[in-house]
């Protein structure tokens, strides 16, 4: 477990005795499969800011029911603030991993979970069959998130900065940093966090080698960014981190973009240049 780098006090104890006592009363529900805690329980701090969060499977014909006694929302009773969805056991188990039902956020919060009850060991099944970064999914992502962060860096910059104002430059330069960030996770093989408030989850807390780059990704948000030369400075420390991490972004000039759509041009086919010229 990483030592954590938030300010706030941690009240996991609070927390995770609140949980046990609940789970222990929810658990003899008629219906009830199984109980998990997610949130600040499961990775380990829990603040004044946190819900306690359970997760409650319940058999596909209760967990209606369940769900409206259980699952009210908004509720705040002894400083704590509780969020406790019921989900059918069933429904879960039939939808694959990855989908939009096992989403990266999902998978993310249930990764780092305890399991408070659960019946003839279901849960704990369901977790390792869902749970998975399948390697096509990782790559898939790593891809996305390589090319929008080279997209911006290299096509969105020089024209946000022939035709808009500096804060439009700092606006994408924090976009490309985003995506260098959701890289970095699927690189390693890093969930993508519930929430862009848990943004910097692993990098924050030394999970993995890239946070030794930490800070250079931090100035993306916080450096001020005023002037041109501020920003075209930002453009090339991040373009400068992504080789450091092997994302290889190389810069490119748009003089260099012109150029090549032009050949392009002159290497269409006359058909193209028929129904394309003006």
């Amino acid at each position: 477990m990483p030592k954590f780098v938030y300010k706030s006090r941690n009240m996991n104890r609070t927390f995770s005795r609140a949980a046990g006592i609940i789970a222990g009363k929810i658990a003899k529900i008629d219906g009830v499969i199984g109980i998990i805690a997610t949130g600040g329980i499961g990775r380990g701090h829990s603040d004044k800011f946190s819900d306690l969060d359970l997760i409650v499977y319940a058999d596909e014909k209760k967990a209606k029911e369940i769900d409206k006694y259980i699952a009210i929302g908004q509720l705040h009773h002894k400083g704590l603030d509780y969020d406790t969805p019921v989900e059918s056991y069933q429904k879960a188990m039939r939808r694959k991993s990855p989908s939009d039902y096992w989403s990266q956020a999902l998978r993310w919060t249930l990764e780092s979970s305890h399991i408070l009850y659960d019946t003839k060991n279901r849960i704990a099944g369901m977790l390792a069959e869902k749970v998975i970064f399948p390697d096509s999914e990782r790559r898939r992502l790593m891809n996305d998130h390589h090319h929008w962060a080279d997209e911006i860096l290299n096509y969105m910059y020089p024209t946000w900065e022939a035709r808009g104002q500096v804060y439009h430059l700092a606006h994408i330069l924090r976009q490309a940093a985003d995506n260098i960030v959701l890289w970095i996770y699927a690189k390693n093989n890093k969930f993508q966090p519930y929430l862009r408030k848990w943004h910097f989850y692993y990098l924050e807390n030394n999970m993995i080698p890239e946070s030794r780059h930490f800070k250079i990704i931090k100035k993306a948000y916080t450096s001020p960014i005023t002037t041109r030369k501020q920003a075209d400075q930002m453009r090339r420390e991040l373009i400068n981190l992504c080789g450091k991490i092997g994302m290889n972004i190389v810069e490119v000039k748009w003089e260099d973009v012109l150029k090549k759509n032009s050949i392009n041009w002159e290497n269409a086919s006359d058909k193209t240049k028929f129904y394309l010229d003006w």
